[in-house]
């Protein structure tokens, strides 16, 4: 069995550096065939000194900046490895992922793609420990990133997704939109028969976004991409992608009576705050961790919203004959292969 590690990185070399770090203390099974294959997209300057310092079974490739999609595909298309382990450049890895990674590809020989939890470290920030909570919690859209429940139809993300080769090479890889790209690779797995499942063990630690703005147009391009992918793959509706929509639309109801003086939905909202930080507290947040948690929360539900009914009315566009590239322009990517072709 061999395993390879598809890491695509664009201007980040402190994330790299940290992430190749935690590679040096992995426990590694002495049967375990693997490499390392990092896609340097388009960095200037190219990170090939940062990957130099380490003594680890490296490849390194430097190509235009062309988004992570073709940078992750590039990757794949470079290794003749049994399974694919695609990770971000912003996480880390527990000592112990290859032996819960070897354990759970045995364990489970008919599964084609995987996924694992993200979690956050006490060497986070406060801004980070806050992102790993709203974006984990059931209270909030976390349900849907995987539990212990979601043993099959789980849509690994591209934070941590494992892929059998032949899924690869027999659709393709990731398409031209970011974000977004990793559920529409798994629709199109499962559209063809593969099988998808979670694997609650193999976890990594995910540092995400580093401050608000970045954060509230990610989530305005989720909100974007999710409209995108219901036009595209209608079999996967489900009413938890709806829930931004009606929180926003009860927030603001909220707001208008308890102006006029009737506090009732005021009563209903506080209540499903502290739910929420009741709830946050026994997985041992701290007091000021979920208070901005509260906060993103909000800001998290109006811009994924915004972009969602954003696409939605783009999804209508579309219908009417305008060209979808153009009207999603701020999830659509072309490599530069592409475009010089």
């Amino acid at each position: 069995m061999k395993i390879a590690f598809i890491i695509p990185v664009y201007q980040r070399e402190e994330e790299l550096r940290e992430l190749l770090e935690s590679f040096s203390y992995l426990f590694v099974p002495k049967d375990l065939d693997w490499e390392i294959v990092i896609v340097d997209d388009g960095s200037d300057p190219p990170l090939e000194k940062t990957v130099q310092n380490f003594k680890l079974p490296i490849r390194y490739f430097h190509i235009p900046n062309s988004g992570p999609g073709y940078a992750r595909n590039f990757g794949m298309k470079q290794s003749d490895a049994d399974y694919f382990v695609i990770l971000d450049s912003d996480v880390l890895l527990p000592e112990d992922y290859l032996l819960n990674l070897k354990k759970y590809l045995n364990q489970y020989p008919e599964m084609d793609m995987f996924g694992g939890p993200d979690d956050a470290t006490e060497s986070f920030t406060p801004f980070q420990k806050a992102v790993n909570l709203i974006l984990t919690s059931p209270f909030t859209t976390g349900g849907i990133r995987g539990n212990r429940k979601s043993i099959s139809k789980y849509v690994p993300r591209s934070f941590n997704m494992v892929v059998k080769g032949e899924v690869f090479f027999q659709t393709g890889g990731f398409g031209n939109i970011h974000p977004g790209e990793d559920p529409e690779w798994v629709y199109q797995a499962w559209r063809k028969g593969f099988k998808s499942t979670f694997l609650p063990d193999l976890k990594v630690f995910h540092k995400r976004r580093q401050n608000i703005q970045q954060f509230v147009k990610q989530m305005f391009k989720f909100g974007m991409a999710r409209a995108y992918l219901n036009s595209k793959y209608p079999e996967t509706l489900s009413p938890v992608y709806f829930f931004p929509l009606f929180f926003v639309i009860f927030f603001w109801v909220t707001i208008y009576f308890t102006i006029k003086g009737n506090v009732i939905f005021l009563y209903i909202l506080t209540f499903y705050l502290l739910l929420f930080s009741i709830d946050s507290l026994i997985k041992g947040y701290s007091l000021q961790t979920i208070v901005l948690g509260i906060i993103l929360f909000l800001l998290q539900m109006h811009s994924y919203t915004l972009g969602f009914l954003l696409g939605t009315f783009n999804n209508f566009l579309t219908l009417l004959g305008f060209h979808e590239e153009k009207v999603f322009k701020p999830i659509y990517m072309k490599s530069k292969y592409e475009k010089q072709a």
